[in-house]
């Protein structure tokens, strides 16, 4: 389990360059040592980290942005362990077979194709995570 407080209190050991924001490189290493467990899943943390930058968009995330960023990272990540469990081929991309027999796990009951297709939403015919991610934010 992931300790938000202990994350929130970590900015020191993530501002390695005290400037005050935060680059992609510094969270990357400061994860490894705070939470390894948030470490290896770098979509999550790409996700999280785009999605905190929303107020300023400047490529970093700064310390008004940290909380939002570790609350969105927590999230993600637990949306991206999902999607790992229905991706059985481990190829970042989830195709009808997988998503039919992995959608219970989500909690989708309706129809499969339906479900798949509001997922899908650039029509690939896969399911990337980024817009499994959004499907599945909505709730």
């Amino acid at each position: 389990m992931v300790d938000k407080a202990k994350l929130l209190a970590s900015y020191a050991e993530f501002d390695s360059h005290p400037n005050g924001m935060l680059s992609l490189a510094e969270i990357d290493k400061a994860l490894i040592h705070v939470a390894p467990e948030l470490a290896k899943d770098k979509p999550a943390i790409m996700r999280a980290y785009k999605a905190a930058d929303s107020k300023t968009a400047d490529g970093f995330i700064e310390k008004s942005e940290f909380e939002s960023f570790v609350t969105l990272l927590i999230k993600y990540d637990k949306i991206y362990k999902m999607f790992q469990e229905v991706d059985k081929d481990q190829d970042r991309r989830i195709d009808f077979a997988e998503f039919e027999k992995g959608r219970k796990k989500l909690g989708l009951t309706g129809n499969a194709r339906a479900d798949f297709d509001a997922i899908d939403k650039n029509g690939g015919g896969m399911i990337l995570f980024d817009e499994f991610c959004a499907y599945l934010s909505k709730f």
